[in-house]
C-alpha cells in the first residue's frame, strides 16, 4: 500500500481525535521497515509544525477554514515534505495529486507547486504556538535550545527487564535494528530509527518493556530497599511499578490507580515481565482515606507532558494556557493529600515529564512553604552529575524533559 496514504489515514485520525493511538500505527504493519520509518517522521512532523504548516497553505487557499480537513491534510503533509524534509518537489507534487479526489487533484498540484517553488525559503521555526513559544522561553531561559532540539527527533526506548541489556542489543542487531546503551540508565537501550517492536519476540516474553531513559531515571531516584513500603500513588500502566519491583524484589510495592482500562494494561504489563506487586489498589487518593502509612511514596503526576513533544506532537493540538495552571493546582494538592500517608523520615519522589515552572519548582517550592517538617534533597544522593537547584532536577540538558524531586519528610520533636 501507499506509505503516503498510510500516513495520510494516521493523520486524519490524530487530527479529528487530537490525539494519535498507538493503534493507529498498526495501520503500518504490512510496510517496509523503510517505509514504516517514513510514515512515522512524516506524521510526527507534520505534527510537531502543524501551526507553521498551516499559516502556509492558508496563504494559498482562499478560503483555509471552509476547505475539507482530508484535503488540508494532503497538503499539510506535502508542505512538511517540501520544506521540512526537502523531499525532491516532482516527488511530492506527483504523489500528493495522485492520492487526492478527483475534484481536489488540481488544486493540490497548483498548490504544491507554489509551496515548492519557496520551500528552500521556508523556515519552520520552533513549531510552537506563540503563547507557548514565549512561555517557555522565560521558563526555561538558557537551556529553551536544549528543548527546541531534544523535542526534534524521536526515538524509541527500552528499559531491559528479564534478559542483559547486552544480550536484547545482540538480538536487536540480529535483526538489523541499530540499538545503543544509555548513558546514565544501566537498563536503558536507545534504538535510533524509532521502529515499532510490539510484536518483537523478545518483547512478547517480557525480556524488555518500552520506558524512556528520563522515566527510568525515576526508579533509581526511589532507590527501593527490601522491606520498605513502598507506593506507586498514580500507577498508569505500571511501567514504574513493575521497575521498582525489578530493581528490589524484597520491596513491598503496592500499584494503585483509578483508571480501569489502565489498570488492565497495567495488569497485562505485569504478567508480562512477571513482575508482581505486592498488592494492586484501585483507590481515589484524593477522596479516599488509605489504611497505612508508606516509608515512600511515588507521584508520577498527571503534567502537560511538554517534555514528550518529539513523540507526543499531536498534544500541541489540545494544550492551552489554562491547562498549565489546572494541573499546577492539581499536583500540589496531590502532594498536600499523600504527605499524610507518609512515615516520619519518609520521601516523597515527584515527577513529571513536562519543563514548565508553575509544574516543577513552582509545586515544589509552594508545598515545601506549607511544610515545616519537609526538606527536599538531591533525588541522586549526588552520584549522578545533575544540577540540583535545591527543589528538583530537570533533565532536559541531558535528555526529554522530566522533572524530579525528592522531599524528606522530617520528624518534629516538641
Amino acid at each position: 500500500m501507499n506509505a503516503r496514504l498510510v500516513a495520510l489515514e494516521i493523520l486524519n485520525e490524530g487530527i479529528s481525535n487530537f490525539f494519535v493511538s498507538r493503534n493507529s500505527w498498526k495501520k503500518t504493519s504490512n510496510l517496509t521497515k523503510q517505509d514504516r520509518a517514513f510514515v512515522r517522521r512524516l506524521v510526527y512532523g507534520t505534527l510537531r509544525y502543524y501551526f507553521e504548516i498551516d499559516k502556509i497553505i492558508g496563504t494559498f487557499l482562499k478560503d483555509a477554514k471552509r476547505t475539507p480537513n482530508d484535503l488540508k491534510n494532503i497538503l499539510r503533509m506535502g508542505t512538511y515534505e517540501l520544506a521540512g524534509m526537502k523531499i525532491p518537489p516532482y516527488a511530492v507534487v506527483n504523489e500528493y495529486t495522485s492520492i487526492a479526489k478527483p475534484e481536489f487533484k488540481g488544486l493540490v498540484n497548483a498548490v504544491l507547486r507554489r509551496i515548492s517553488e519557496i520551500s528552500d525559503e521556508i523556515n519552520l521555526g520552533s513549531g510552537l504556538p506563540l503563547w507557548l513559544y514565549d512561555k517557555l522561553k522565560k521558563d526555561l531561559g538558557n537551556i529553551f535550545p536544549f528543548f527546541l532540539e531534544k523535542n526534534e527527533f524521536h526515538e524509541i526506548y527500552l528499559r531491559a527487564v528479564n534478559k542483559s541489556r547486552d544480550e536484547i542489543i545482540e538480538d536487536l542487531k540480529k535483526h538489523d535494528i541499530e540499538s545503543y546503551s544509555t548513558h546514565f540508565s544501566p537498563w536503558g537501550i536507545r534504538c535510533v530509527e524509532g521502529i515499532d517492536l510490539d510484536g518483537f519476540e523478545q518483547f512478547e516474553n517480557g525480556n524488555f518493556t518500552f520506558q524512556d531513559e528520563s522515566s527510568q531515571l525515576v526508579g533509581i531516584a526511589v532507590n527501593p530497599k527490601s522491606g520498605e513500603k513502598i507506593l506507586d500513588a498514580f500507577g498508569g500502566v505500571g511501567t514504574k511499578t513493575t521497575h521498582l519491583v525489578q530493581i528490589e524484589p524484597k520491596a513491598v510495592v503496592t500499584y494503585n490507580d483509578i483508571n480501569k482500562s489502565k489498570i488492565s494494561i497495567a495488569m497485562d504489563n505485569f504478567k508480562r515481565l512477571k513482575k508482581f506487586p505486592s498488592k494492586i489498589l484501585s483507590v481515589d487518593v484524593m477522596s479516599s482515606t488509605l489504611s497505612e502509612k508508606f516509608d515512600k511514596i511515588l507521584v508520577d503526576a498527571p503534567c502537560t507532558a511538554l517534555g514528550t513533544i518529539g513523540k507526543h506532537p499531536d498534544l500541541l493540538l489540545r494544550l492551552t494556557e489554562k491547562d498549565i495552571a489546572e494541573k499546577a493546582q492539581m499536583q500540589l494538592k496531590m502532594l498536600e493529600k499523600l504527605w499524610g500517608y507518609l512515615s516520619d523520615e519518609g520521601e516523597i519522589i515527584y515527577s513529571v515529564c513536562t519543563v514548565t515552572k508553575e509544574e516543577t519548582d513552582d509545586v515544589i517550592s509552594t508545598f515545601i512553604q506549607n511544610h515545616s517538617d519537609a526538606v527536599c534533597v538531591d533525588p541522586f544522593d549526588g552520584k549522578m552529575n545533575f544540577e540540583f537547584g535545591g527543589l528538583g532536577i530537570q533533565l532536559l540538558k541531558w535528555m526529554e524533559g522530566f522533572y524530579i524531586s525528592k522531599i524528606v519528610k522530617k520528624e518534629i520533636r516538641g
